[in-house]
């Protein structure tokens, strides 16, 4: 396979129209929001390409039967050197799936990941005149470089990667916070931005679950897509009933589910 330069990243977008928002952090990589890799097949018309992310999230797309690829695929997956110690790989067709199945990406492992669609008007019906306001004794703070610093390298240092910089992040990223006692207790944040897409990432501190907490963080990130004229995006891995209930409890419809080959030190 061989990489194309950053000028050259549009030509992939055609082979990406079938998977649209289910890889937002592809197209964060095509837009140049964020940084990442493109590596497609040696033919002279494209027509299968590996996207790769710097926060370790990558897909594959087109033609499953170039076989080439395939093997260049693997043999790119299983060299360490090109990892943070951390990958998820996304298919998003049986052909897909069954091709890598016949091959080893060693130390991963097969999981689901659901996908999902955001339902503007069934989110605005429940949450046209939720204020973006929290009860003390928490404190609430959108997305400034003081708050973003914070949370890179104390709170979630996987953010480190995804965006290069404090000042990238606050720029084109999305970021609500809830403290306590001057300690973040649950976030929801954008990990990815691309396509007209913001990924949708939640963490709340475990003492402080089960409080509301994270769906009225969730709410407050779609109202600020909204502004912005981004479209608000969900996945989680299929075994995370808390996610999955509050995806549709934010307004977002399931649409599939899909394999990813998983793999963390």
């Amino acid at each position: 396979m061989r990489e194309l330069t950053i000028d050259q990243y549009h030509t992939v977008l055609p082979l990406l129209d079938s998977i649209q928002n289910k890889a937002v952090y592809a197209l964060s990589v095509i837009d140049q929001t964020q940084q990442g890799r493109v590596f497609v097949n040696e033919e002279s018309t494209l027509t299968s390409v590996l996207i790769t992310s710097n926060g370790g999230f990558y897909c594959l797309a087109g033609d499953e039967e170039d076989e080439l690829f395939i093997a260049d695929v693997v043999q790119f997956m299983n060299e360490e050197s090109n990892h943070h110690s951390f990958f998820a790989l996304g298919v998003f067709t049986t052909a897909w799936a069954n091709k890598i199945d016949s091959y080893h990406i060693q130390h991963s492992k097969k999981i689901t990941r659901t996908y999902y669609l955001f339902n503007q008007e069934k989110f605005m019906e429940s949450y046209r005149e939720l204020e973006a306001t929290v009860q003390k004794p928490f404190e609430y703070l959108s997305l400034n470089e003081v708050i973003a610093q914070e949370y890179r390298d104390k709170f979630y240092p996987y953010y480190q990667l995804v965006w290069s910089s404090t000042e990238q992040f606050c720029e084109y990223g999305i970021g609500h916070f809830i403290k306590k006692n001057d300690q973040l207790i649950s976030v929801c944040t954008s990990p990815y931005v691309g396509g007209g897409y913001a990924e949708i990432d939640i963490i709340t501190v475990e003492e402080y679950k089960r409080q509301g907490l994270a769906s009225q963080l969730g709410v407050f990130f779609i109202k600020e897509c909204l502004a912005k004229n981004f479209i608000p995006n969900w996945s989680c891995h299929a075994d995370n009933p808390a996610s999955n209930e509050l995806a549709q409890k934010l307004g977002f419809e399931k649409v599939g589910e899909h394999p990813m080959y998983w793999y963390h030190a």
